[in-house]
């Protein structure tokens, strides 16, 4: 029997000092493994050793939390070390300086699998925005940390529906990135503060310093001063609600660490967004003018203040689908102007509930077509597929996926959210149009390519 090491391998970050917690097993000792499959995880961190002591955190404030997840190079039999995990805060904290010569365990070699210690070394998946308690469980971002080359990035702007196709079931991007070659860089921007409808992002993109300085002094002083006394939940939403007014994720730059230090990445080579993002009304701030929109269930969720301050504040704006079309186009128009190459895909909507029994629409006037869901949602579809016809935007058909597997038992009640065989389907559509359009890093890895081999594990992705 023949067991080789693996090893967590070198990683360099120049001017800091890369520590590590003990070791998240996600499989027994003797476990079955997969070639590139996710078998452990621990937290990462970065201290610093020349410069500034009090210079920013590579990765900036918002990434305090990050995890590498550590996937097996070969397929095989899985031994693990009695050294790398010791429990408690020493598997939370990260108090061990990384070594290269560091092995988590060992592996033993699939039979007709012949790799060398060298071909053995693991590979790193790292997340940011995880937690302790689970692997990379709010992670906003994920890469390999080992692959060389153009680094490829999608951002993720749908809504919920779309977290779990991006992120995966363990939310550590592993589906994800592991099935394509790589070096691929994935983004997801949470809907939890806003829901990113196309008018929010180009208004993003657009605003000024000055406009985002006066937007917060506006919302400090309007939610302080309202007739209602906010509590601990109206600042907490308030504060979420100002980060992203503040932000512009289709403008913003990424590091990006490799094994040999950080490498800059963005803007976004490719976008995808949500078509379930586009709401019938629309709120905009009367004095100031910009449109803001969240979740029903997050303002529900802050104190009395927040309700409070979007009536007194803002005013309904009814939108018809050729009004979401032209926003769409000024969106289109203004990615582009930034970067050209950037590649749109947009998520189309579930259009039945799947118990309809309508033979005929013509009874019904134009504002029972306004008021009627699923036949808004069929508009938008329509809408959809003449967008990407005018502007060379690929669709996401969930609509079509939807009905192939059986309709509403493919969501739930909300016919938003998706089950696990859809969010699969939904995965792997999205990846085939990445590759269709040759978005960088995204290439996915054939069947051969998941076999192991002594080639192919010295060469990871």
């Amino acid at each position: 029997m023949t067991v080789l090491p693996l090893r967590i391998g070198a990683l360099h970050l120049p001017g800091y000092r890369i520590q590590h917690s003990g070791v998240h097993w996600l499989c027994e000792d003797g476990h079955q493994c997969r070639a590139g499959e996710n078998v452990a995880y621990f937290n990462v961190g970065f201290l610093r050793t020349s410069g500034a002591r009090d210079a920013p955190d590579p990765f900036g404030e918002g990434e305090r939390e990050l995890q590498f997840a550590l996937a097996t190079p070969v397929a095989g039999r899985l031994h693990r070390s009695l050294h790398s995990s010791f429990g408690g805060f020493f598997d939370q904290f990260q108090l061990f300086v990384w070594n290269p010569d560091f092995a988590i365990g060992g592996i033993e070699p699939e039979s007709g699998c012949a790799p060398d210690v060298e071909s053995c070394q693991l590979r790193l998946l790292m997340a940011s925005g995880g937690g302790a308690s689970g692997p990379a469980r709010l992670a906003r971002r994920g890469w390999r940390v080992e692959d060389d080359g153009r680094i490829g990035t999608l951002l993720n702007l749908g809504i919920c529906e779309l977290g779990g196709v991006i992120r995966g079931d363990r939310f550590a991007f592993e589906d994800f990135i592991g099935a394509v070659r790589g070096p691929a860089h994935v983004v997801h921007v949470s809907d939890e503060a806003l829901v990113p409808n196309a008018r929010l992002l180009a208004e993003q993109i657009r605003r000024t310093a000055a406009e985002r300085a006066e937007i917060a002094r506006d919302l400090a002083a309007s939610l302080a001063g309202g007739p209602v006394t906010p509590a601990p939940g109206d600042w907490i939403v308030a504060g979420e609600i100002l980060r992203a007014l503040q932000s512009a994720p289709l403008a913003t730059h990424y590091d990006v660490l490799t094994r040999t230090g950080l490498r800059r990445t963005g803007p976004p080579d490719a976008v995808i967004l949500s078509l379930r993002a586009e709401p019938p009304v629309l709120l905009s701030h009367r004095r100031l003018g910009y449109v803001l929109q969240s979740h029903s269930y997050r303002i529900e969720s802050a104190g009395p203040a927040i309700p409070a301050w979007l009536r007194a504040n803002f005013e309904p704006i009814p939108r018809r689908v050729d009004d979401i079309r032209r926003d769409y186009a000024a969106l289109i128009a203004l990615i582009r102007s930034t970067a050209p190459e950037c590649r749109i895909l947009i998520h189309n909507v579930m259009s039945s509930s799947g118990y309809e029994d309508i033979q005929t629409y013509a009874m019904l006037d134009a504002s029972t077509f306004n008021r009627t869901a699923s036949v808004r949602d069929k508009d938008l579809n329509l809408m959809l597929h003449d967008l990407a016809r005018e502007q060379d935007i690929a669709i996401i058909d969930a609509d079509a996926i939807a009905a192939d597997l059986g309709g509403v038992r493919c969501f739930t009640t909300d016919a938003v959210h998706q089950s696990g065989l859809m969010q699969a389907e939904m995965r792997g559509e999205v990846l085939r149009i990445l590759s269709a359009l040759r978005v960088p890093g995204f290439t996915p890895v054939t069947k051969s390519q998941k076999r192991p081999a002594t080639a192919e594990a010295s060469h990871p992705g």
